[in-house]
């Protein structure tokens, strides 16, 4: 059992507790169900699994031990075992890469579907590839259906929402991306001050895309910085120097 256990963590990214309590949740839901009894399965200290069945007789709850090899129906388990390992996983994955919306990422476009949404293949996280959707609805007029987005190009995107879905009964991550929100210029402007965006404070106020976007900052802005923002997007950066934000 202890080579299971450390397989499925493997296999799943989870940890061995976490990989334990889901076989036990999972074997005490199943079993209860087929039995109609409230059966408790757990691990031992030799991490050998036990189960439970609690019946009541004349108001008396009664305790039986429930023979696991005799079961029938070991594929449905395993069946329910890898559904739930697979739900928890995604779900894992939902909450480290939650932290990470709002932000930059650069993405190199890998298909269109029919509706001419964009698949992106990216590194939100450095060395972990997923793949993003970014509806047409949000790229704006200017850029779509233009070789700025054919397959193989290299683009910026904001980071608007990450969540846990199931698609064909099988829970996935899904990353939506975006190219018109005014979180992009300010991003697409740290990523080109590098280390000085620390010691700048500003902020895109208005954005009308494709055309221009508003930036107030504190301190003078590289004139490369803007230019490098002003290219990406296809539209003008105009930024104006304020003594407080």
């Amino acid at each position: 059992m202890q080579n299971i256990i450390n397989l499925f963590a493997k296999q799943y990214g989870l940890t061995r507790n976490e990989v334990m309590a889901e076989i036990e949740n999972v074997f005490s839901t199943v079993l209860s169900r087929w039995y109609r009894l409230e059966v408790m399965v757990f691990f031992r200290d030799d991490l050998q699994l036990e189960a439970v069945a609690y019946n009541k007789v004349n108001g008396v709850t009664m305790q039986r031990l429930v023979d696991l090899a005799a079961i029938r129906g070991p594929n449905t388990l395993k069946k329910h075992l890898q559904k739930s390992l697979t739900r928890s996983a995604v779900l894992k994955q939902t909450r480290y890469y939650k932290s990470y919306e709002k932000q930059l990422c650069w993405g190199d476009i890998i298909s269109h579907d029919s509706a001419q949404n964009i698949f992106v293949e990216t590194e939100i996280i450095p060395g972990q590839i997923v793949t993003a959707f970014c509806p047409l609805n949000r790229i704006g007029l200017h850029e779509r259906n233009t070789r700025c987005f054919s397959i193989g190009m290299r683009r910026a995107f904001h980071v608007r929402r990450i969540d846990p879905v199931v698609l064909g009964d099988t829970p996935r991550l899904k990353i939506v991306v975006d190219r018109v929100s005014k979180t992009l210029v300010e991003t697409l402007l740290r990523n080109n001050l590098g280390p000085d965006a620390e010691r700048i404070n500003f902020r895109c106020v208005k954005r009308y895309v494709g055309h221009k976007s508003f930036v107030l900052t504190t301190r003078r802005l590289p004139k490369s910085a803007i230019k490098a923002v002003s290219q990406e997007l296809k539209e003008r950066v105009q930024v104006n120097f304020v003594k407080k934000i």
